[in-house]
């Protein structure tokens, strides 16, 4: 069991590393557009599409690579009354919470890619269907994040309440 969250944690790392690529290529996308806009007076027709497509997969990838590492908001004042075998299972539910919206994410990211296969961008060309295929990778990874979690009880390790963030 702790090799399958092993594994899951090396894909982890793998995501991260895209990542930090996407958010590099945002940047140099947007600094390029300002460039030809602004000194050429000549802008680009695919930056924006570009750069968008970049950053709904960085949103994509790093919410899931959060489930994994507790990072989300979580407003713990119930849980944090109650007692540990209560707060307990209040983690598990909230785990099983974000699997089920995962499987939501996938569903929905199936339809839509289906639904807009053919069709292309107007400015980059690019098929419209890789936007959505952002939430079949992200839920995925959200569901692998959840299974690791609940593997290795991550939920009780110390550093599990530092990553949260009361409200």
């Amino acid at each position: 069991m702790i090799m399958i969250a092993k594994t899951i944690d090396g894909l982890n790392v793998v995501a991260e590393f895209v990542c930090h690529r996407l958010l590099e290529l945002i940047v140099c996308v947007t600094f390029f557009q300002v460039v030809m806009r602004y000194v050429f007076s000549n802008p680009t027709k695919w930056s924006e599409e570009t750069a968008m497509i970049c950053l709904v997969w960085y949103g994509m990838i790093a919410a899931a690579i959060c489930v994994r590492r507790h990072q989300h908001i979580a407003i713990t004042f119930f849980r944090d009354l109650a007692g540990p075998r209560i707060s307990r299972f209040l983690d598990i539910a909230a785990q099983v919470a974000a699997f089920i919206f995962a499987l939501v994410l996938i569903y929905s990211g199936l339809k839509l890619t289906e639904l807009t296969g053919a069709v292309k961008l107007p400015a980059s060309g690019f098929p419209k269907s890789t936007l959505y295929m952002s939430a079949l990778a992200g839920g995925a990874l959200i569901c692998l994040n959840v299974i690791a979690n609940l593997i290795t009880n991550s939920l009780d390790l110390p550093g599990f309440q530092e990553g949260r963030t009361s409200a």
